[in-house]
């Protein structure tokens, strides 16, 4: 018989969901504040008590489960409608069957001491050093997988670009090439290039440095309140980034040239 800490129970669950939802933030390319990640961590965490209660049917333990993750979700990620509010947790149940999966069959080959699985909640009696160490390697895997996923991803399609500036919205579509590492020099931020005709009335205070085969020169740039970018994956909302302006961009059905590195935020 195994025992099983409360306190232990809470705060590993607690980390693991954390996790999940990290993940299922970049796969959903969302960019949350860390307090919602927290707060539905701590859900997580009161959530995986579940495990203490006996002979818990499996129809009620798979309908808090689901009613848990609903909810997780709701508070981790803002409501942007409902289509991509399915789409998250539909990721977030995908990371989830993965991480329990791994557990499920590590568990049932070699019967480790120390693990638990009960009501679908699975119980770490490890050390706190070893968890930490192993979630973290974990996340960096993940992080480096989904981030080459998102940058060969992205140059397949245009995306949807909305920018907002002193009160004013101006949209249109952007071709994501890889070959677009444009910074501005003093804050390091990338820069998406955008025709000239569909910002006239902004007023540039960057000059942003460029080369290409063709030769070398430079392009003014003003930095927007904010961006917001959508495709077929999602939407992710940009504050950290310049708005270059040159008569060379459009082509056809996109006028502007995105950086695929600024859809990994």
């Amino acid at each position: 018989m195994t025992v099983i800490y409360v306190d232990v129970l809470f705060i590993v669950n607690f980390f693991i969901t954390f996790f999940l939802l990290l993940v299922t933030a970049k796969l959903s390319k969302r960019s949350e504040k860390i307090w919602r990640l927290v707060a539905a961590s701590f859900i997580g965490g009161t959530y995986s008590l579940i495990i203490l209660i006996d002979d818990l049917s499996f129809a009620l333990s798979f309908i808090g489960k689901l009613a848990a993750a609903f909810i997780m979700i709701l508070v981790a990620f803002k409501f942007k409608g409902i289509k991509a509010y399915i789409k998250e947790t539909a990721i977030f149940f995908f990371v989830n069957f993965l991480f329990v999966g791994i557990i499920v069959g590590l568990w049932l080959i070699f019967k480790p001491k120390g693990i638990v699985i009960n009501n679908s909640t699975v119980y770490f009696n490890v050390s706190a050093k070893l968890l930490l160490i192993t979630a973290l390697v974990a996340y960096i895997i993940s992080a480096i997988i989904i981030r080459i996923y998102n940058n060969k991803t992205a140059v397949k399609e245009l995306y949807s670009v909305t920018v907002f500036k002193n009160g004013n919205e101006v949209r249109f579509f952007a071709f994501a090439d890889s070959g677009n590492n444009l910074k501005e020099p003093f804050s390091n931020y990338p820069v998406i290039v955008a025709d000239k005709k569909l910002f006239e009335n902004c007023e540039c205070q960057r000059l942003i440095p460029f080369s290409t085969i063709g030769g070398e020169g430079v392009l003014s740039a003003f930095r927007p309140d904010k961006v917001e970018i959508s495709s077929s994956f999602g939407s992710v909302a940009v504050e950290e980034v310049y708005i270059a302006i040159s008569d060379n961009v459009k082509k056809g059905e996109y006028q502007g040239i995105l950086n695929p590195k600024i859809l990994n935020v």
